[in-house]
């Protein structure tokens, strides 16, 4: 017997389907748009998880003009969910530290652009941020103006998902020797050296924290969805896209990387609250899902990753800036 709550999601859902809009669903239920659509997002990929959507795949569950498209197939997806035909859910994918630094040391022996897709893995590890989100980065969001790392920075409300700003940690050893590897490649690419005491180390602050395979900033577009805006940089979910298609390892994703940041919080005592605002998640029940069936937060982002394998990923980061230099 399903619970009141995820009743109230379906009957969304199926209204949603219907071709409501979320804010017409919003005022019919007496809730935000926000929460509307994220039952609908929650819903729909609780279906494909439990009892499968056929024809659409997992990513696809996110945007309603695809859910829409899919209609008769995820209406047949409820009808067997409700039945109860749901298996048990699959326990969601977690890195343990052996596939963190594996994922890491393929990444950079299998990429033309070893030392930027090393640093894209590590700082969605070390921050929780959404690919998105490390699209909009800058500089300034990186560095002080004296070119030293701001540890305890700020997600702008400009570069966040939900418009809203929240912490920023550059707390982990490993991702701030990987960033600051790409961030000399890319001066080296410009045939310039970092010189003592340049602000920013000789960048723009407003310049992109990461830059595409043509060496421009990522392109960000603007949908319109329902009526409202929908923000989609499709070069950085390529570019992940192609990151984890290279490192070969089975169900890959930015959400897993995001997962694992979820766990590892969870493990050091975060309470929900805690790993929401990391991540960016408004709703409590958005971050349970993210976790499995309470420290200082600054020190909660200190190194997720083990010091044992901050000094291997470290050498293979330097060897990684040799053989691109050279």
């Amino acid at each position: 017997m399903h619970s009141e709550s995820t009743r109230l999601s379906i009957a969304i859902l199926k209204a949603v389907l219907a071709g409501e809009t979320y804010d017409v669903a919003a005022s019919a239920y007496g809730l935000t748009r926000t929460a509307i659509e994220h039952r609908v997002k929650r819903l729909a990929r609780l279906l494909q998880r439990q009892v499968g959507i056929n024809g659409l795949n997992l990513e696809a569950t996110g945007y309603v003009h695809k859910l829409r498209a899919f209609r008769v197939e995820v209406e047949a997806a409820i009808a067997r969910f409700e039945a109860g035909e749901a298996a048990p859910a699959a326990q969601p994918q977690v890195l343990s530290d052996k596939e963190v630094w594996t994922m890491i040391r393929r990444a950079g022996l299998r990429s033309p652009w070893p030392l930027r897709d090393m640093a894209l893995i590590h700082i969605v590890l070390a921050t929780g941020a959404r690919p998105l989100e490390v699209a909009r980065l800058e500089i300034g969001d990186y560095l002080d103006p004296d070119g030293s790392v701001r540890s305890c920075s700020e997600m702008r409300a400009a570069a966040s998902v939900n418009r809203k700003s929240r912490p920023l940690f550059f707390r982990s050893s490993a991702a701030i020797r990987a960033i600051d590897a790409y961030l000399e490649f890319r001066l080296a690419q410009q045939g310039r050296a970092l010189l003592a005491g340049e602000p920013y180390r000789g960048f723009d602050p407003s310049a992109r924290l990461f830059l595409n395979d043509a060496g421009q900033p990522y392109v960000v577009h603007c949908l319109d969805a329902d009526g409202r805006p929908r923000y989609l940089c499709r070069q950085m979910l390529d570019t992940y896209r192609k990151i984890f298609k290279r490192i070969n390892m089975h169900g890959l994703s930015a959400v897993t990387l995001r997962r694992t940041v979820a766990f590892r919080l969870d493990a050091r005592g975060a309470d929900e609250e805690q790993i929401g605002l990391i991540l960016g998640i408004t709703e409590k029940q958005a971050v349970r899902e993210l976790l499995p069936p309470r420290p200082d937060m600054v020190e909660l982002m200190t190194d997720l990753y083990p010091d044992a394998d901050i000094a291997a990923i470290s050498f293979s980061t330097t060897m990684l800036s040799d053989r691109v230099a050279s």
